[in-house]
């Protein structure tokens, strides 16, 4: 997968949050008031973008921050890419988990959590494309 079509995907995932946000805003729901669902629509859209983001940007940033001591740099290169498999597995995991308390406890609602987390795997995907690059340029630069 190319850094460009993971963007799109992020887009597509975006449109659909809105979606979602709108439809959950608009459909009565029995033990939700209308401050409520503007609260979890709220917080999935910037959980989503915030996700994204930090995810695909921070690790980096860090990685770069410790350039001078390549002992250091190399550790921190291995511990973030095994970070970047890791999230996405994790995530699938703990959507197992809420979906299966959310049917058990006929909350529905609370399945809104998964666009979260679709925002953590992008941010996931995208971090290990950016770590791939950044060590063909880091090689790159050693010879």
């Amino acid at each position: 997968m190319t850094e460009n079509k993971l963007h799109k995907l992020y887009k597509l995932f975006a449109y659909f949050l809105i979606a979602v946000s709108l439809i959950l805003i608009l459909t009565p729901i029995d033990n939700l008031s209308v401050q409520d669902k503007f609260g979890i629509a709220l917080v999935m859209n910037i959980g989503f973008h915030m996700f994204y983001h930090l995810i695909s940007i921070v690790p980096l940033k860090q990685l770069n921050w410790v350039k001078d001591n390549s002992t250091v740099q190399y550790l921190a290169f291995k511990g973030i890419m095994v970070m970047s498999y890791f999230i996405p597995i994790a995530c699938i995991l703990a959507s197992v988990i809420i979906i299966k308390e959310s049917f058990s406890n006929q909350e529905y609602y609370k399945l809104t959590v998964l666009l979260v987390f679709s925002g953590v795997i992008l941010g996931a995907f995208k971090l290990n494309l950016k770590l791939k690059s950044w060590r063909k340029n880091a090689l790159q630069h050693r010879i």
